[in-house]
């Protein structure tokens, strides 16, 4: 299956005034480009479906199967596909903005620009930005005293569900000579049979790889150090390492890009109003996203993750 980053096609959404809704077609040139505003969302996957609520059926055919092969003797362990499912339920989401007229006209005026393309254009990098930190913080545990409670409760993301169904690396309990091999023990937590689903990489904060990076140079002033550090290469046990800025200090994630999905119903919305009251009154434009989405690994038992590493 192909990344987002290599079916979408550069785009422009243009809404006649006061159109209630896009239509499917809009609505997908909107997705693409939000998907491809940032690197680490170019990458994944994006499932779409009718119902809210379901599964991503997935087949499989596994295990130690072949056999001799003896004249006249029917084979005695008929091997037989495996259906494994992966459960999603998409919560409904929204993102209301506005624009005043006068801001529109003064942009026409003095710069000869449309600030409405030029607004729309910012939501849909805002409505990534918020997606990919949903997609990655989200837990509908949060507490209610937490200043963006209203945010993170909306889903479960690939954190907390890396905690659950993935290979989870207790870095509290792990002993000393382990914490120095973190990484080498993220790479053995993930089955052998998996590793070939996919090109992995190391998923961790900014901050954390130039950590890594910073202990390194004090102990080893090698080219090859200074090589990672420059830039030149960035890898770890041969493994590429991805930066994703959502990703919170310490956490690391080893799996494939293409394992991230985000599903979604054709039910998203983008409405726009220049009508009504509180329109004229504020001589303002009013638009509002509506979607919906959450966040799964389509192979879970492929996901190693350990929280906390420091080095």
């Amino acid at each position: 299956m192909k990344t987002n980053g290599q079916v979408v096609s550069k785009s422009t959404i243009v809404t006649p005034m006061d159109q209630t809704a896009l239509n499917y077609q809009q609505v997908d040139a909107f997705m693409q480009m939000a998907y491809e505003s940032t690197a680490f969302l170019k990458g994944i996957r994006t499932i779409t479906r009718t119902s809210a609520k379901g599964t991503i059926d997935k087949i499989g055919v596994t295990g130690r199967n072949l056999r001799g092969k003896v004249e006249n003797n029917m084979a005695t362990n008929t091997a037989g596909p495996t259906f494994p499912q992966v459960p999603y339920a998409v919560a409904p989401v929204v993102l209301p903005f506005e624009i005043t007229e006068e801001f529109i006209r003064q942009t026409m005026r003095v710069r000869g620009q449309d600030a409405e393309a030029i607004i729309m254009a910012a939501m849909t990098k805002n409505f990534a930005d918020n997606m990919q930190d949903l997609g990655f913080n989200g837990d509908t545990a949060t507490s209610n005293t937490d200043p963006d409670y209203d945010f993170l409760k909306i889903n479960n993301g690939w954190l907390k569900k890396a905690k659950l169904e993935g290979n989870l690396i207790d870095w509290a309990t792990l002993p000393a000579e382990k914490k120095v091999g973190i990484f080498f023990e993220l790479e053995r937590a993930v089955p052998t049979r998996l590793r070939a689903a996919g090109e992995f990489k190391y998923f961790m904060h900014p901050n954390t790889f130039s950590e890594r990076l910073q202990r390194l140079a004090e102990k080893d002033t090698s080219a090859s150090i200074q090589l990672q550090i420059t830039g030149g290469v960035k890898k770890i046990n041969s493994y590429a390492v991805e930066e994703v800025a959502h990703m919170p200090e310490g956490a690391v994630l080893f799996t494939y890009h293409q394992n991230f999905a985000l599903v979604n119903t054709y039910d998203m919305q983008i409405r726009k109003t220049t009508e009504g009251k509180e329109a004229i009154y504020a001589d303002k434009r009013f638009y509002a996203i509506h979607s919906d989405y959450d966040s799964i690994f389509e192979e879970p038992g492929a996901v190693a993750f350990a929280e906390g590493v420091s080095f």
